[in-house]
This record gives C-alpha cells, sequence and structure tokens, in this order.
C-alpha cells in the first residue's frame, strides 16, 4: 500500500505526528479525511480506490 505521509504537523486519532513522518492505523475514511484538509500528502481518485481494494481485502493467516 502507498505510504501515508503528513503533509504538515497534526494531530490524528490523538496522536501526534511531525512533516514528513509516516501515518499508520488509519482506515479508509480517515485517509480520506485526512487528504481533504489537507493533513497528508494529496492522494488522487485513483490512489484512494487502490488504498480502499487493499484495506478491504481479507488477511491471510500464517499456517504454521
Amino acid at each position: 500500500m502507498k505510504k501515508i505521509i503528513a503533509k504538515i504537523d497534526c494531530v490524528i486519532n490523538g496522536v501526534f505526528y511531525e512533516k514528513g513522518k509516516e501515518i499508520q492505523n488509519l482506515n479508509y475514511e480517515q485517509i480520506v479525511k485526512a487528504n481533504e484538509i489537507g493533513y497528508i500528502e494529496p492522494l488522487d481518485y485513483k490512489e484512494l480506490m487502490v488504498i480502499k481494494e487493499e484495506l478491504n481485502k481479507p488477511k491471510k493467516k500464517e499456517e504454521l
């Protein structure tokens, strides 16, 4: 998945992120909102759709 990078110093979900740092553990709606507000490096529609598909994929469990 494409890395979500903070465009400015910001707080998301109560966690402070410095400009240029990777933001993790966001769901699709949070990514879209952060993109709209300008907290993250701009993502276009195609990139958002790819992220949405990747987040909706079922996680595979490792078999021992």
